[in-house]
C-alpha cells in the first residue's frame, strides 16, 4: 500500500500544478487579449498622423522636384 499511496500523491501533485499552470495561462491569455483590444485605438491616431505626413512629403516634394526639373530644363535651353 505504500507504493500505491506515493503514486496517488504524485498524481495529485501533478494535477495540482497542471491546474495552476492552466489557470495562469488562461489569465495571461485574457490579459494579452485585453491589451490587444486597446492597442488599435491608440495606434489609429498615430497611424493617421503618419499617413498625413507621408502625403505631405509626397505632394510637397513632388512639386518642388517638378519645379527644380523645370528650372534645370529652362537653364539648359538657355545655354
Amino acid at each position: 500500500m505504500g507504493n500505491d499511496w506515493l503514486l496517488v500523491q504524485d498524481a495529485l501533485i501533478i494535477g495540482f500544478f497542471a491546474t495552476c499552470s492552466g489557470a495562469a495561462l488562461a489569465f495571461l491569455y485574457q490579459r494579452r487579449k485585453k491589451a490587444k483590444a486597446a492597442e488599435p485605438a491608440s495606434k489609429a491616431g498615430s497611424l493617421e498622423e503618419r499617413v498625413e505626413v507621408l502625403e505631405r512629403i509626397a505632394t510637397d516634394r513632388s512639386l518642388e522636384l517638378a519645379d527644380q526639373i523645370e528650372t534645370l530644363r529652362y537653364s539648359q535651353e538657355r545655354n
